[in-house]
Formats: structure tokens, sequence, C-alpha cells
């Protein structure tokens, strides 16, 4: 019988079973299954699923159930890695810890597993840097990327070393909790920038595909979506040309779904259904995005589904009354972003209303003028071979970025979707 091994931190004392059902089969996602099965749904959850306390940031995934390990090791087929902290300033030692060592730790105790067939790693198409418009390709993660004019190659060792002196000293000088944050976040910024990466998670999402292996693609803007239903974004960076490469949840899943499919039949027939037949390793890249798509997504046009979404489902404030959406003036260069602020916002009684969109911007600079296109060649294969092979299922796992609607998907999904089980209460605390 077929299993799930899913692996679940600790984040109190209940079981792992509990943690199942509280965080993950407890919630309305499942509701069409839970509908199906009935009283029956626990019961098939738990033949489907096993449970399991871990951790990918340590050795050997922190199982410490010897037993349970050695029977993951010899029954896995497929080791997928969704694991990630997607703060963007995140504390380097936490980044590099979960990013970074945990994709070598999920790695390491993949090569373990007696009938491996696939590692799948999930990570994000913009860990490539550089500005300069143009297609990128599904293709390795190049590691010549990682050099400046002015630094030598990244090593990952380096890097920890460096977090460990760092921290030492700060436990030395009996830095505070808050001082120590602070510390290690500063530093994620400056080790991100001095190799040409824009924040924390980009750099250390990198040093983490320079260790695995299959890489599928995704990234995600709902801070636009929610100040702009408060009201707090008189002025943004962005224009036309810049491409805010997204894509529905579900279709990830879909693909990830497919590729697994794909790869194992592949194997077994000992040949390449999609990519390069000399990659004899079967190491490949699937771009999922939609900036190859016809209708390119960009930051004016997030913000106006907000703006169109929050006129007709407006929030509160905290007082009762209704929040006024404001629709921004965009710049299309952090020069004329700076320029216009100075101009417009430079007292403080007015400099408190572009407080919060000045520190996105900043924060955002290298997503909101992003200008390259991810080639999904690879994933367009994917869909062909799943057609031709698959045709009950191709509409059931489309992952076909042409079929998106983007108004209907924003305005009648996404942002509902985000304000109903994101933004808990999000009224009540505005």
């Amino acid at each position: 019988m077929k299993q799930l091994f899913l692996l679940l931190r600790p984040a109190d004392a209940s079981s792992a079973t509990q943690r199942l059902h509280n965080d993950v089969t407890g919630k309305e996602v499942f509701r069409v299954l839970r509908k199906k099965h009935g009283l029956g749904f626990d019961s098939f959850i738990s033949e489907k699923v096993t449970p399991v306390f871990g951790d990918i940031s340590l050795e050997n995934l922190e199982i410490k159930d010897s037993a349970l390990r050695k029977k993951i090791r010899k029954e896995v087929e497929i080791v997928a890695n969704f694991a990630a902290t997607r703060n963007l300033d995140e504390r380097y030692d936490v980044a590099l810890d979960v990013n970074t060592m945990g994709a070598k730790h999920v790695f390491d105790f993949a090569e373990n597993c007696e009938n491996l067939e696939m590692i799948l790693h999930i990570s994000t198409a913009y860990i490539h840097t550089g500005e300069t418009p143009g297609v990128i390709l599904e293709k390795p993660f190049d590691i010549s990327q990682t050099i400046n004019e002015n630094s030598k190659i990244l090593d990952i060792d380096e890097e920890r070393r460096l977090v460990r002196d760092r921290l030492n000293k700060l436990k030395a000088a009996q830095a505070s909790k808050k001082q120590e944050t602070a510390a290690m976040k500063e530093l994620g910024a400056e080790r991100a920038i001095l190799y040409g990466w824009p924040n924390t998670y980009a750099i250390t999402k990198a040093m983490g595909e320079m260790i695995m292996l299959e890489k599928v693609l995704i990234i995600t803007f709902d801070p636009f979506v929610i100040y702009s239903g408060r009201g707090k974004f008189p002025c943004l960076l962005g224009n036309h040309e810049s491409f805010l490469d997204i894509i529905p949840g579900d279709m990830m899943v879909n693909a990830v779904i497919v590729a697994m499919v794909n790869h194992m039949k592949s194997k077994s027939n000992n040949r390449s259904v999609s990519g390069d037949d000399e990659n004899h390793n079967y190491r490949y890249i699937y771009h999922l995005g939609s900036s190859a798509n016809r209708e390119k997504m960009n930051i004016i046009k997030v913000v106006k589904y907000a703006c169109e979404y929050f006129c007709e489902n407006p929030l509160m404030d905290k007082h009762g009354n209704v929040v006024e959406i404001v629709k921004p003036a965009f710049f299309p260069t952090m020069a004329s972003f700076r320029q216009h602020i100075n101009d417009n916002y430079v007292l403080p009684k007015k400099e408190g209303k572009v407080s919060v969109a000045k520190r996105l911007v900043e924060f955002y600079e290298h997503y909101l003028l992003f200008k390259k296109i991810f080639d999904d060649s690879a994933t367009e294969e994917l869909r062909i071979w799943m057609k031709a092979n698959g045709s009950a299922e191709a509409d059931m796992f489309d992952f076909d970025p042409q079929h998106i609607d983007w108004k209907e998907c924003m305005l009648n999904i996404h942002i509902p979707g985000l304000m109903k089980y994101v933004i808990e209460g999000f009224n009540s605390t505005n």
C-alpha cells in the first residue's frame, strides 16, 4: 500500500497525528474528501498519510524514532522538499539552517533511501540575479552567477562560519534577543547584496539549489493586495514592461504531481520523457510561471484588481468607517519614485501616508522592476506528455498558464481566499 510520510515540525506538546489534523486535514481545503468519506475520513487519511515529527534544519531530519526512520528509508521512492522560510528578511542563521542546510539534509536523507527513484525540490525562480532583460532558460543554477567583480565565489561553509562567529561575538557582548535578531537580519542583507541577490531569502534558496536536483518555481505578492485594501499606496514602483511572475497554487501542485509521474515512468523505461536525452542523471528544471504567457502580470495589474475588489468589498477601520481606496500613481524607476516622495511627502504629517509604500518598494524593488522572462519549454513538454499519456486527467491536473483568467482568478478566488483564510480578523485589527 502506497504511503505518504509527511514531515511536521513539532509546534507544541501535541502528537504528530494531532498536528496533522489541526494544521492540515482539519482545514477547509479537505472538505471535498471529508464529504466523500464521511465518518470514514479519518481512517482514510490514516491509511494514506503517516505524520512524522522532524526538522529539516537538522541531520537525519531529526526523526528520533529509529524504527520509523528505518521504515521510511526502506519504503520511500520519491522525496519532495517543500519546506522553506519565505520571509524575505529572515535572520541569516535561520534562513541558512532551513533554506540551505535543510536542502542538504533532505538530499542526504534521500540518498540513504534504499528504493529512491526521485528527489523533487521546490524553489523560487527569482534566485537569478542581474538586471539585464532577457529569457532565463530552464537549466541548472550557474554558480558563476554568484561572482561579483569585487568578491570571490560564494562558499556555503564560509557563510556558516561567518554566522557562528557573529553569534559568538553577540553572545560575548551580552546582546539581547532583539539585538541578536536585528544583527542576524542585517548580516543576511549584507551578504545577499555582496553576492548580487536582493535579499536573504533569495541567496539562501540559491545556496540550497547548489545542493539539490529538481526545481519547480513560485513566489508571492500578497502584501500589495492587502495594503491596497487598506488604502496605504498613494504611490508605487512599477511599469508595464516589468513582469510579476506568479502562478495559482493549485497549478503548482498539479505540475509537481505530473512531474513525479513523468519521471517515474521515464526511469522505468530507461529513457527521457522531457528534457535532454543526454542528461542521464535526470536532473530537470521546470519553470512554472506566467511570464512567458500572452497575458503577462505586473504590479500595476495586481493593484488594479485589488482596488476593484476592495471597492466592492471594502475594509473597515478601527472606528467602523469604510477604508477609502486610493489608486496609486506608478513610477518606472527608483529615482523617479524617490523624487516624487521628496517633492510631495517631506513634511512629517505627510510622510506617514507613504511609509508603507516606501518600505515595500525598497524591499521588493528587485521584483517590481524584474524584466526577465522565464522560459517554460521543458514545462510545455511536460504538458504535451500529460495530454498524450493521460487525456482523462489532463483537465484535472491542468497547469497551463494560458488557461488563467487573471481577473476571475484575482477577484473571485485569490483575494477572497486570502481574506478568509490568511488575514483572519483583519477588519478587527485595522
